[in-house]
């Protein structure tokens, strides 16, 4: 065997195993076909009980969503079955309030009904914007909604070769009845149904599971294991089990001293930190939580550390405390750091809404390097019946590392309702131990 290949072959047997830990807690995961059921029988009820009350909301008694394939609108992920992976040729999505009592009618100008979900108007290939126009002249909406918006990618999704198609078949009157649907998009993208939260607790404890595996002498051996390899073993252990990913995962080091040369081993004493989320049934998740490897015959990690720990959660009930129903995602920031500074938690806050995409539309609270106010996505106000991720850190000198600055980010999904916010399954309370 050459040199290279022994290398190889040691850089092979450190790395830790994809398989899980002795002792998993992992729950049971939905198979794809279960999921996919699971997730038409949410849409449809969406579009029964909720697109209405928002197509009313917003003034718009027509919804027109154009996309193509490999360039699909972000919004069709939300109006689509799991089946579909992406939009087909050229796909118009119509959907038209017939008013009180009657509902929107979910029609398809084209060939395809995206697993029998829509009402196909038949047309073919350029025809479709015939069809469209012959739509419109029958059904002749006063307000119609597209997706255009300057502040959210996620409700900006006609490109601009089709937006000039589109004006241009639907003729002037029809045209001069357009309006941006910013708002319908990011309420259908950020609203959820009582029994979609209910189900989300089944990602955030899967996810979850993983981080305890993760984190655990199943995967880690203290100057052995590398933080990439950690990372890896995360992202193979997500595909094993069938879920999907929106981000790779990332491990990293803070330790005593500090992290010399770059160096990327994990070893006795360090506080590792982990960004990881999955896709299950159509919804993302997003966490951060925190370890301690602990040195031999340690039992738990210093207090310095735990208490940087505490500061962080504290941040975390401040945050919630301002971000409330109706309170704008600057208003919250503002109030939050001035909170958390009066407590010396050297805050930065930079939440964000997550759902169908793990970065989603709707209120932020600052991002990292926003911390003075965040145009546009800071403006918008929280609604209950939301989903968010709470990223945050705080920063605390650590007496047992001399004194030296410790970070604490943390990230944990929340729930808003409408008797105030909870977590979507549990925050991180205490550091996990890597043993």
């Amino acid at each position: 065997m050459r040199f290279g290949s022994v290398l190889l072959a040691l850089a092979v047997a450190s790395a830790p195993s994809a398989a899980p830990a002795p002792s998993s807690p992992l729950p049971p995961v939905k198979t794809h076909r279960e999921q996919a059921a699971l997730h038409r029988t949410f849409l449809e009820r969406r579009f029964e009980r909720l697109l209405p009350e928002l197509m009313r909301r917003h003034g718009l008694d027509m919804w027109i969503v154009v996309t193509r394939e490999y360039d699909d609108d972000p919004v069709f992920r939300a109006l689509a079955p799991l089946t579909t992976y992406a939009s087909r040729r050229r796909t118009i999505l119509v959907f038209h309030d017939r008013g009180p009592g009657q509902g929107v009618e979910r029609l398809s100008i084209g060939r395809f009904d995206y697993d029998r979900l829509y009402t196909v108007v038949p047309t073919h290939n350029d025809g479709q914007w015939a069809g469209l126009r012959a739509l419109l002249d029958q059904r002749q909406p006063r307000a119609i909604g597209i997706d255009t918006s300057r502040t959210f990618a996620h409700a900006d999704g006609i490109s601009h070769t089709e937006h000039e198609a589109l004006v241009a078949a639907i003729g002037p009157v029809h045209a001069a009845r357009l309006r941006s649907a910013e708002r319908l998009a990011v309420d259908w993208l950020g609203r959820r149904l009582p029994e979609e939260t209910a189900v989300y607790r089944e990602a955030q404890a899967i996810a979850h599971a993983i981080i305890r595996e993760a984190f655990s002498a199943a995967v880690i051996t203290p100057g052995v294991t590398t933080t990439d390899d950690v990372a890896w073993w995360m992202r193979q252990r997500v595909a094993e089990l069938g879920l999907g990913q929106w981000f790779q995962p990332t491990v990293d080091i803070q330790r005593k001293g500090g992290v010399q040369g770059g160096s990327r081993v994990i070893e006795r004493g360090d506080l590792l930190h982990c960004d990881f989320g999955i896709v299950y049934l159509g919804y993302a998740t997003d966490t951060q939580h925190n370890a301690y490897v602990p040195h031999q015959g340690e039992l738990a990690a210093p207090a310095g550390l735990q208490a940087g720990q505490r500061a962080g959660t504290r941040l975390q009930d401040i945050v919630l405390e301002e971000a409330r129903a109706g309170v704008t995602g600057n208003a919250a920031l503002a109030a939050s750091l001035a909170r958390g500074r009066g407590e010396q938690l050297s805050p930065v806050i930079y939440c964000h809404p997550i759902g169908i995409h793990g970065h989603g539309a709707g209120p932020h609270i600052g991002m990292t390097d926003y911390q003075d106010g965040l145009p546009g996505a800071g403006d918008y106000a929280f609604e209950p019946e939301s989903w968010h991720s709470i990223e945050l850190s705080a920063s605390r000198p650590v007496p047992e590392w001399d004194g030296q600055v410790v970070r604490f980010a943390l990230e944990e999904d929340a729930v808003l309702t409408s008797t105030g916010w909870r977590w979507a399954l549990a925050r991180q309370d205490d550091l996990l131990l890597v043993r």
